[in-house]
């Protein structure tokens, strides 16, 4: 502040009286400055630096009145927060009672004691806003992608244009294990295939979506259910009706067996009927038989679907997609690819199989059993487009936990998860669905034990990290929670040590080494652990560590804080049977599939 600005506001006038009172400026220089300011003479440059000098004092003292007003307005304020804080018993007893007497006497607390309320306080308001916002966590549904990974969008764009641009009358297998994305691979497909912009009953690829597991247990044939399936769809199609009701007129008589069913009734009567009449009855049935799919209902679709294509044009199609073949019994599935090879010559229609190579051609060289066919050949006259279900690999389930599976669970379950994706991916061998299954057994878990009095020892951190560490290593798990004197030596380890800089060394460089070779020498490195611990290591332990590789090591380093935090190893692993799944008879998995 310039006190030559001040005067030609005459303002220097109150501003020598502030300072007047505030009895921090000499009197005589004081009144001296006065004096000249009045007279309209310019100050000296000293009584100039003095009175700059005193005006900025002026302004420290004035602030530090305000500050000490403000925290005794505070007071109340305080007051108010070590109620709350009472409420909910958070924070320190003794020391929020000692703030609490001291605001009460009028007197000022001290700066820590004023940041101690602040950080509680919004503590508090954290779990506040928590409970007032948290909902139940939910369980994740085991359904289809819509959003899938770059990888199965690029495969279904390229099938998509393949059903769109080809002849159609072809098959196209969509093989995959149990939970590596069949339906999700082809519920794309269908996605791309279909125009956004017209009505389904205006689409020139119209889909129809078949699950032929939902009619496992049905008495009909299962091809009457596809066929009624496709028919449905069909229905008031501007261009496709008129062959749905052709399918449903030859629906009519399925087969063989039900004429002759038909005839014998009729030639069984006690009372024969006339013969006029009894032939009038035949030709009738016979008519119908003709009709049926089977006969010349078959080759009339043939006509009409020509007629369509050429008149509407070649680019209408009907596409069907067939899902959960292989959870199908060997009868059912044999029903539903004989119905198919009805259609494999009728131009217009191109069917997608979704299956489990191994499954399905093990169903029907079952069913082919006394004649010895193979499933493998029948396949492979039937499908024709053979496609593998991209394999998951640690970029794909790490955005899979990121971008689809982390949105949908409560925010105090997804750090660790986030965290620990490459680990948890590998834990679940790279299958999606055995991943949700996986998270679903420790949400189940961690809500079950948390409603009980001794959640405060269970944390979802530690419950996920047990899983991992107890289905990823079974037998360093055993070791880890019967053995504390074993925790401790892994703690150490964990550190890497400087004894052991070689065996690290070794772990993170490259070697051509068999998998045999490489575990003998890092149990010749770990055999040093032994005499560094005093036997307290056995070679049981050494025979363990020494299947560890630096990735293992990395990720017990990563959680070692939630490993090593865990007190009751007896409380958590009664709570790891709560999580403990049942094995599979069918393995599962990109890395078990044997493609042929």
């Amino acid at each position: 502040m310039e006190i030559f600005k001040k005067v030609k506001k005459e303002e220097w006038k109150t501003t020598l009286q502030d300072l007047r009172k505030a009895k921090i400026c000499d009197k005589e220089r004081l009144d001296s400055i006065y004096t000249t300011l009045k007279e309209g003479r310019n100050l000296f440059e000293s009584d100039r630096v003095y009175l700059e000098s005193k005006l900025k004092q002026l302004d420290e003292i004035k602030s530090k009145q305000e500050q000490e007003q403000k925290e005794d307005n505070d007071s109340p304020r305080y007051l108010d927060i070590i109620k709350k804080l009472h409420q909910k018993e958070l924070g320190d007893f003794s020391r929020l009672e000692l703030i609490s007497n001291y605001l009460h006497d009028g007197m000022s607390i001290l700066v820590e004691d004023k940041a101690y309320l602040e950080r509680k306080y919004e503590e508090l308001k954290y779990l506040n806003e928590r409970n007032l916002n948290a909902k139940p966590q939910t369980i994740l549904i085991d359904d289809f992608e819509t959003r899938p990974t770059n990888a199965f969008d690029y495969l279904a764009q390229t099938i998509s244009n393949i059903i769109k641009n080809s002849q159609p009358h072809f098959t196209i297998g969509i093989y995959g294990e149990w939970g590596t994305g069949k339906t999700t691979l082809m519920k794309t497909i269908e996605r791309k295939l279909k125009d956004g912009i017209v009505s389904e009953k205006e689409q020139k690829v119209l889909t129809v979506w078949f699950n032929a597991w939902k009619y496992e247990r049905e008495d009909n044939l299962a091809s009457l259910s596809l066929l009624k399936t496709v028919a449905y769809a069909m229905a008031d199609h501007e261009q496709f009706d008129s062959v749905s009701k052709t399918i449903f007129r030859g629906l009519n008589v399925i087969g063989k067996d039900l004429m002759q069913k038909l005839a014998l009734s009729i030639v069984s009567k006690e009372k024969m009927e006339l013969d006029e009449e009894l032939t009038q009855k035949m030709d009738y049935m016979n008519k119908l038989y003709r009709e049926s799919i089977y006969f010349d209902g078959l080759d009339k679709i043939k006509r009409q679907m020509e007629k369509i294509r050429d008149s509407a044009g070649p680019e209408y199609r009907v596409v069907v997609f067939i899902d959960d073949l292989d959870r199908c019994s060997s009868r059912k599935a044999l029903e539903i690819l004989e119905s198919i090879k009805l259609f494999l010559d009728i131009e217009g229609f191109a069917f997608v199989i979704g299956l489990s190579h191994k499954t399905v051609t093990h169903l029907i060289s079952q069913a082919y059993k006394a004649t010895g066919l193979k499933g493998e050949d029948y396949i492979k006259k039937i499908i024709q487009i053979p496609i593998k279900v991209p394999t998951w690999s640690d970029e794909n389930i790490i955005d899979l936990i990121e971008n689809k599976i982390s949105p949908n669970l409560n925010e105090e379950y997804t750090r660790f998860l986030r965290e620990n994706s490459a680990m948890v991916a590998k834990v679940v061998e790279y299958n999606p669905r055995q991943l949700k299954r996986f998270i679903n057994n420790v949400i189940i878990a961690f809500e079950t034990f948390a409603s009980k009095e001794n959640a405060t020892l269970i944390k979802f951190d530690e419950i996920f990290l047990v899983k991992i560490i107890r289905k990823e290593w079974p037998d360093f798990y055993d070791m880890f929670v019967s053995q504390k004197d074993f925790r401790e030596v892994i703690r150490w380890l964990v550190n890497q040590p400087k004894e052991f800089r070689k065996y690290f060394k070794y772990l993170k460089t490259p070697t051509e080494e068999m998998p045999i070779e490489q575990k003998t020498k890092r149990t010749d490195l770990l055999n040093k652990l032994s005499e560094k611990t005093g036997g307290r290591v056995n070679t049981f332990h050494i025979d363990i560590l020494s299947d560890f590789t630096q990735e293992n090591w990395d990720f017990l380093a990563n959680v070692r804080e939630t490993l090593f935090g865990i007190d009751d190893w007896k409380v958590l692993d009664s709570v790891m049977d709560v999580v403990e799944e049942f094995s599979y008879e069918v393995s599962i998995g990109p890395k078990q599939v044997e493609q042929k």
